[in-house]
């Protein structure tokens, strides 16, 4: 009796009363939600890819050596994460043992004797549990952005991101920390949703301070809160703020800009990496030249609507990993905005699909670490000495050819995907006619 209460509050919470007193959709509800957490609960602990490694290595060196300045170019990021160590040392069985490991330099070393750990299924239980919990306030967040008033299309907002396999697999097997800047993004785009124009700007300053992404975003949401001339200046001002705090800090502090450092490393060579060469020293950026249209686009839309402001984000982050290079965790900033997409277009979420076969061909690019070595926790014997992708490919085809072709069907597909959504800005424009019309 007590769990079908507290089911029925979570359900009220997420959704809406009406929903829940229907009793198809609230069994629906409750199968999604219970799936949804049983599948993270099963990749929690036996997953392990080595970045989560090297961000509480990074983070070990804060803890255990009081080196604070162990990741300055993403400082917040390093901070959440070394508060959470500490924190979590406690629940930590044999931590000395744990703290050398992490403290090992060596990185194959510290990577063999992490697997070996007899408390392995616990510890990655731990570092995983914040995304855990930011993964439900993602979902509590993404369904209040739309539909007001429509039950039924949040409870398929909240089955395309509870089921959602690039959502698990990014999060958990993955283990990345892109969830962390997204909460975040997300909580700017709920205020700005309900006019708090100057939180909203704020709190998404605070999210590009803590990962870069959220600045590609930045302009569309300028465009969609400016109603005068002077919001634009101070909106700009307002979003870069956080930024350049953090490089101010990170001079002052560290005597290295955080800014210049992230321009030159190989991160933001990633965004240029798709260019047109013309002659001599003249190239045009394909990613750069595509943003710079959707941002023209956006300004010459007469009626900047909510849901066309959320398009166009989708749409800027689908051009970035269509024809950049990128890192998987990278795909996870396309999510929130095309699941929003795939309840009024149900056929995009099949190209999503595709999407996620693709990326699991793509993993070959970076090798075993990505491939064989995400079973480790389990059976590192197994991991180490079973024969990875690469050379299986080899005996039949080129590698590079075979992956190259399938990350062409990729970037096609994702092409496609932003003709489907900017097709779909008209029909949200027309939506929008008609809701003005009826109320007048």
């Amino acid at each position: 009796m007590q769990s079908k209460i507290f089911f029925n509050k979570l359900g009220s919470f997420f959704i809406t009363k009406e929903l829940l007193e229907d009793k198809k959709s609230s069994i629906l509800f409750y199968k999604y939600f219970l799936t949804g957490l049983l599948i993270r609960g099963f990749f929690l602990p036996f997953f392990f890819q080595r970045d989560i490694l090297s961000t509480y290595q990074r983070a070990a060196e804060t803890v255990f050596k009081g080196v604070l300045g162990a990741d300055f170019q993403q400082f917040l990021i390093h901070l959440i994460h070394s508060g959470y160590l500490f924190i979590i040392k406690p629940l930590i069985p044999n931590i000395d043992q744990l703290s050398s490991i992490l403290l090992n330099k060596d990185s194959w070393i510290s990577w063999i004797d992490f697997n070996n750990n007899i408390y392995v299924y616990r510890i990655l239980t731990l570092f995983k549990l914040p995304y855990l919990v930011l993964d439900i306030a993602c979902i509590l967040i993404l369904m209040r952005l739309l539909y007001d008033d429509e039950p039924l299309k949040r409870l398929r907002v909240f089955k395309y991101w509870a089921l959602n396999p690039l959502v698990i697999f990014i999060t958990y097997v993955f283990a990345r920390h892109e969830i962390i800047g997204i909460f975040v993004a997300l909580l700017a785009i709920l205020l700005a949703k309900y006019n708090r124009k100057y939180w909203a700007i704020i709190v998404l300053a605070i999210g590009i301070a803590l990962r870069f992404f959220p600045i590609m975003m930045l302009p569309f949401l300028i465009l969609y809160l400016s109603r005068k001339k002077r919001d634009y200046i101070i909106f700009s001002i307002i979003g870069i703020v956080g930024l350049l705090a953090l490089e101010s800090f990170s001079y002052f502090y560290f005597g290295r800009s955080v800014i210049f450092s992230l321009l030159n490393a190989q991160h933001f060579d990633y965004i240029l990496s798709a260019k047109l060469d013309l002659i001599i020293h003249d190239s045009i950026f394909l990613f750069i030249a595509g943003y710079v249209l959707l941002i023209l686009s956006f300004i010459h839309q007469r009626n900047k609507t909510y849901g066309l402001f959320l398009n166009y984000c989708g749409m800027a982050y689908l051009l970035y990993v269509a024809i950049s290079y990128f890192h998987p965790q990278y795909l996870l900033w396309t999510i929130p905005f095309l699941i929003l997409i795939f309840v009024r277009k149900n056929s995009i979420y099949y190209y999503h699909l595709v999407q996620f076969a693709m990326l699991m061909i793509l993993l070959i690019y970076w090798g075993d670490l990505v491939t064989k070595f995400l079973f480790a926790p389990v059976d590192i014997k197994l991991a180490l000495y079973a024969t990875g992708p690469i050379p299986i490919i080899n005996k039949f085809y080129n590698p590079v050819k075979f992956v190259n072709i399938f990350r062409s069907v990729f970037t096609a597909v994702s092409v496609w995907m932003i003709y489907l959504i900017y097709k779909d800005n008209k029909n949200l424009l027309e939506e929008n006619s008609n809701i003005i019309e009826r109320e007048q």
